[in-house]
């Protein structure tokens, strides 16, 4: 390839690339996209995490409860327990036990249940006589809290909003439901579009408040003593994600004031979210909290115990080897004993022959007279003491055979 024919390559792909770069920017342009990644931390295990924040922000303190089970006791009249879940662990005596309370002052917002059915011991599922009787229309509600408002759902079908004329909102031009609650001015918007309907016996209609949508029950609430029940169809409004949505988060301001004027609010909430069993450890610590600290501190003291040490460590006794020269005597005088010195020493001279081999190139090829010269000058031996180590018979006294097996054993070694 010539010079020219190079520069006309460069050109054109230098050409080729700006043409793609200036495309590029003819026909794209960076933008910035927010995606939903869903919720973190508290926030994916609290549905009602949202709730919580808003309502402190509010000025109400507010706790989160994470179960009934693990609710030990009821908080201060003056607190308002809103329960977000079925109840479903809530035995017939607990709900008697937190009906007292409602009478005492307390203020319960409560989930109506569709479908109840008690999920905790058999022993606490017993009946309680609520002194209240339900007319003739036959209809009984399993969910003894809602058996004592004279309160049952139907069994039919959800009740789709959706499907009938509402208002629309000029703004967004969207369905909206207006809630009118009583001694609130203005309806409130409430984007929900389905809940079961609520409805009252003939016995309890009186003393019930009714919050309706499009002629259906949405909300109830009765004053039983000197406190009171809200019940509503659906909470899912009040969730992380729907509170901020349309007048959802003023709403609920409006239920939490039930009893108390927006000057005059309550102390407290407790937030309950959850219908499961508190996890191991949260009962244990409920139940036997003295038991864990007392073993906590014994396991406290028995490391201590065993971190301290006085003086320096003793150090391990080594255990002594016996020396090859013991073994070599100690085999020596066995043979000895049971006349087979002679296997002994044959073995050990061919062994001692086999390593010479090996060493000294030619060692086979040598006379006896050449091997013993050129052992004897590598020892520093005499020529007799090297024939008589490797060619010397019947050796009569056991300790001139041991010395003999202890040198051959030696100069192997050592070769």
């Amino acid at each position: 390839m010539n010079r020219l024919a190079a520069v006309i390559i460069t050109l054109f792909v230098v050409l080729f690339l700006a043409y793609g770069l200036y495309d590029f920017y003819q026909n794209y342009e960076y933008k910035e996209k927010t995606i939903h990644t869903g919720f973190k931390g508290e926030a994916r295990r609290n549905p009602y995490y949202a709730t919580r924040l808003f309502l402190k922000r509010m000025g109400i303190p507010t706790e989160t409860q994470t179960s009934l089970q693990g609710m030990n006791r009821f908080p201060d009249t003056d607190t308002v327990l809103i329960i977000t879940t079925r109840r479903t662990t809530l035995s017939p005596k607990r709900t008697h036990e937190l009906l007292d309370w409602v009478k005492s002052g307390g203020h319960l917002i409560a989930l109506a249940t569709h479908r109840w059915q008690y999920s905790g011991s058999e022993k606490d599922n017993d009946e309680i006589d609520y002194e209240r009787e339900t007319d003739d229309s036959g209809k009984v509600s399993p969910d003894p809290l809602q058996r004592y408002m004279g309160v049952y759902t139907d069994s039919r079908p959800l009740f789709n909003l959706e499907e009938i004329d509402v208002e629309e909102d000029d703004a967004e031009d969207k369905k909206v439901y207006a809630l009118k609650l009583k001694g609130v001015e203005k309806k409130l918007k409430l984007d929900d579009n389905w809940f079961h309907p609520l409805y009252v016996d003939s016995k309890h209609k009186k003393q019930t408040e009714e919050v309706k949508l499009h002629d259906e029950n949405f909300l109830l609430r009765q004053k039983i003593g000197d406190g009171m029940i809200t019940l509503l169809a659906s909470m899912s409004f009040i969730r992380n994600s729907e509170i901020e949505t349309e007048d959802h988060a003023e709403i609920l301001w409006q239920l939490v004031h039930g009893l108390h004027k927006p000057l005059n609010q309550p102390a407290a909430i407790w937030l309950v979210h959850n219908d499961e069993m508190p996890p191991l450890w949260d009962i244990l610590w409920r139940h036997y909290w003295a038991f864990i600290i007392s073993l906590g501190l014994l396991l406290l003291f028995w490391l201590i115990k065993k971190s301290q040490r006085f003086g320096p460590l003793i150090p391990k006794v080594e255990e002594n080897r016996r020396s090859l020269i013991e073994h070599i005597s100690n085999s020596g005088n066995f043979y000895w004993k049971n006349n087979k010195q002679q296997l002994l020493l044959d073995s050990t001279r061919k062994a001692l022959l086999q390593r010479l081999a090996r060493v000294y190139p030619g060692w086979t090829q040598r006379t006896e007279e050449e091997q013993i010269a050129l052992l004897a000058q590598q020892l520093s031996l005499q020529a007799t003491d090297i024939h008589k180590l490797l060619y010397a018979q019947g050796i009569q006294q056991p300790d001139e055979f041991t010395q003999l097996i202890r040198q051959l054993e030696q100069i192997r070694k050592n070769i």
